[in-house]
């Protein structure tokens, strides 16, 4: 238990040190891949619901104290993503990588579309309100639907990462078990 405590922590700190460092030099169409809740979607994915939530909460604390204006803003969005990801996490067949491409799509773009519509109509959480030009159509095709692509392609290499780490997380925890 205390090594995946670990090894949730250190990967939330380097995914915080790649988000804020080299991803705004890849960005495409002035969009950049946000690598919390990539993470958050495969880690809820694989782990279920409560994991999911505790994983996300802290991402999003992270992803709060890097970026946010508002401590505890990403936190509760993260909680619900990894909630609501790691709920369905049972029905379906965890380790196939289209699935979990499409599952990075979609969650993506409901994640971006409730910020977006938080953001839009509440001023308070950001200051002056910077997407008060920007109506619902030019939102999704300049911000939503490119992050969610981007985001569904990085996850791959997420996918993968965390495939190992998963394995070698349930090695460990079936070897505890046998004693």
């Amino acid at each position: 238990m205390k090594k995946k405590i670990l090894i949730y922590t250190v990967c939330i700190l380097i995914i915080a040190l790649i988000q804020v460092t080299l991803l705004n030099y890849i960005k495409i169409f002035n969009v950049k891949p946000n690598l919390f809740i990539v993470f958050v979607i495969i880690a809820a994915f694989f782990r279920g619901s409560y994991e999911g939530a505790v994983i996300g909460f802290f991402a999003g604390i992270t992803q709060d104290m890097v970026s946010g204006k508002v401590l505890g803003f990403y936190a509760i969005l993260g909680l619900y993503l990894g909630l609501i990801v790691g709920s369905i996490n049972k029905r379906l067949y965890r380790e196939n990588l289209i699935l979990n491409i499409l599952n990075t799509f979609l969650f993506s773009f409901l994640y971006e579309s409730v910020l977006f519509v938080i953001l839009k109509w509440s001023p308070l959480l950001i200051g002056k309100n910077s997407l008060i030009g920007i109506n619902v159509l030019d939102a999704l095709k300049r911000i939503i639907l490119p992050e969610a692509v981007y985001n569904s392609i990085i996850s791959i290499v997420v996918f993968i990462i965390f495939i190992k780490i998963n394995d070698k997380l349930e090695t460990e925890s079936k070897a505890a078990r046998k004693y």
